[in-house]
């Protein structure tokens, strides 16, 4: 990609996040059922910035609203996925064995969770397949493509950024 499109895209993004509103925002991931700490940290996270050449961009809201994207098209996998690894923190805590197969129960309920969501997301928008293993690599897809997707926004090519001089 050359530097043309790359700052094209990130005013894109930029020019997207920017219709996004705290509050709002903040009631809708509370009303989604996300748990207070991490609705601190998603918090925190809606003022950083970054300036890039002679524009500030709002990365902290890009990557925001990537992730109510996410959630907005797969709201029953992350529910399920959340079951299953609050089970497995309810096995955790079994005195003596709880720990010892913790590793093991978190990795199973998670996935059983994920693919649970994942199958009714699947029939709600007419594109189930009744195969686990199909199943599994399009979960594994979605996440990729969700990291992928937050992982180009927060990458700059640190040849355009230009920092602020208390920066240096």
């Amino acid at each position: 990609m050359n530097i043309d499109r790359a700052t094209y895209e990130a005013l894109l993004l930029e020019a997207e996040a920017s219709g996004l509103d705290k509050t709002e925002t903040m009631a809708f991931l509370s009303n989604q059922g996300i748990p207070l700490e991490v609705i601190t940290r998603i918090d925190f996270l809606w003022d950083q910035t970054v300036i890039v050449g002679n524009q500030i961009l709002h990365i902290g809201k890009i990557i925001i609203k990537k992730l109510i994207q996410f959630i907005d098209e797969n709201p029953h996998m992350l529910i399920g996925l959340a079951l299953g690894i609050g089970l497995a923190l309810l096995v955790a805590s079994v005195p003596y064995i709880g720990s010892l197969i913790a590793p093991v129960v978190t990795i199973a309920f998670s996935t059983i969770g994920a693919l649970k969501g994942y199958k009714l997301d699947s029939i709600i928008n007419g594109e189930y397949v009744d195969d686990v293993i199909v199943n599994i690599i399009l979960i594994v897809k979605k996440f990729w493509d969700f990291l992928y997707d937050v992982f180009n926004t927060i990458i700059v090519n640190p040849i355009d950024v230009k920092y602020h001089e208390k920066i240096i």
